[in-house]
């Protein structure tokens, strides 16, 4: 990623944070680069880079601005999705051309699919939509009211077009205030049959197409979770090198408590970054084997992973708890960094309770305590 993206990433992120949205420049940026095809279905970009180059390339934009990161890796990471629908859909929805951009909400309350002669019908209000703004598309997912067979528990996947749906002026949160991850509104729509895909013959395991993408065959849940730890870590890892950079510019030398401070906080980034790198690439290697993960390996994939997520809070709470209250205000990169970092270790792949009380669960084979998590 050249230096010219990420220095006017970081000039921009301020402003991005007040007006909580990314520039249509950054956008353009993103786009053009092809930031946002790395993981593309084959009729927008037929050779890609792939999910390991989109969990990297995001982990550098955070260093610099954590919303593109988020962008990058969370948001671009949903066009994998519309690689596993059918090609014709696929074509459909692409018509417009490659700069496409899939956000996605989760089920709210009163968010609904419902069977009728026509269709789905998609109702509601749906929840957390990063990227809505900018996207072109919204995928929602659901259990359905009235479902067509006996097994209620069975979850549907849309993809509808932005322009139907209302989105509310809803996000306003401390942290990755950039994301513009408002709510939306689905006014009553209805979406025909043949475009309503059963959500466990999209995510789960497929036939291997001739060439393509393992993210077009294997499991995709994993992926799609873990693209969390690059602009976590990265987020991360920009903190420090803000604080490195204020430490190098006082007047007067640190004290040897400030100094203990930053190399703590850098050995804890150090072995964040190792967990990073063991995460990336037992992922990729079980993708290129097309080799679903065990549960067991499933579950240390989430411990590890929330790990990671704690050792970067502390590492950079550690910096920003000595920092001074002068330094404590909104305008101050370094703050903003913790805010977005504290924002993206509160989501749920993250989540730490559930996780490690899973892992430990599948570690002692306790059938009680895996029913409970």
């Amino acid at each position: 990623m050249p230096d010219v993206y990420l220095s006017k990433w970081r000039e921009r992120a301020a402003l991005a944070d007040k007006s909580r949205r990314l520039s249509d420049e950054t956008l353009a940026e993103l786009h053009s680069s092809g930031w946002l095809n790395l993981v593309c279905p084959r009729r927008a970009k037929p050779l890609k880079p792939g999910w390991p180059a989109l969990v990297r390339s995001s982990r550098i934009a955070a260093r610099a601005c954590a919303s593109t990161g988020w962008l990058i890796s969370l948001v671009g990471g949903h066009a994998a999705i519309a690689a596993r629908l059918n090609p014709s859909f696929e074509a459909k929805l692409y018509d417009g051309g490659t700069t496409q951009l899939f956000a996605s909400a989760s089920a709210g309350p009163d968010s609904r699919f419902s069977i009728e002669p026509g269709g789905m019908r998609v109702s509601g209000r749906w929840r957390f939509s990063s990227g809505i703004e900018h996207a072109t598309w919204l995928i929602l997912n659901a259990s359905c009211a009235n479902p067509p067979t006996a097994n209620a528990s069975e979850r549907f996947l849309v993809v509808v077009a932005k322009q139907d749906v209302t989105v509310l002026d809803s996000w306003d949160s401390i942290g990755m205030r950039a994301t513009g991850s408002h709510d939306v509104v689905t006014p009553e729509l209805l979406v025909p049959h043949h475009e309503v895909f059963p959500l466990q013959e999209v995510f789960g395991a497929r036939p291997a197409g001739a060439g393509s993408d393992y993210l077009y065959s294997v499991p995709i849940v994993p992926f799609i979770t873990t693209s969390i730890i690059g602009p976590l870590l990265g987020c991360a890892e920009g903190a420090y090198d803000l604080h490195l950079q204020a430490l190098a510019q006082q007047t007067t030398p640190p004290s040897a408590m400030a100094l203990e401070r930053v190399a703590h906080s850098g050995a804890q980034l150090t072995a964040a970054s190792a967990l990073f790198d063991s995460l990336v690439n037992r992922l990729d290697e079980s993708g290129q084997a097309l080799r679903s993960l065990s549960e067991t390996q499933l579950s240390a994939l989430k411990r590890d992973r929330s790990y990671l997520a704690r050792q970067c809070v502390e590492a950079v709470h550690r910096l920003v708890e000595h920092s001074g209250a002068s330094l404590m205000t909104t305008d101050n990169p370094l703050h903003r960094h913790w805010r977005d970092l504290q924002t993206m270790a509160a989501h749920r792949d993250v989540h730490w309770d559930s996780a490690m009380l899973a892992s430990a669960a599948s570690a002692l084979h306790h059938p009680l305590l895996a029913s409970n998590h």
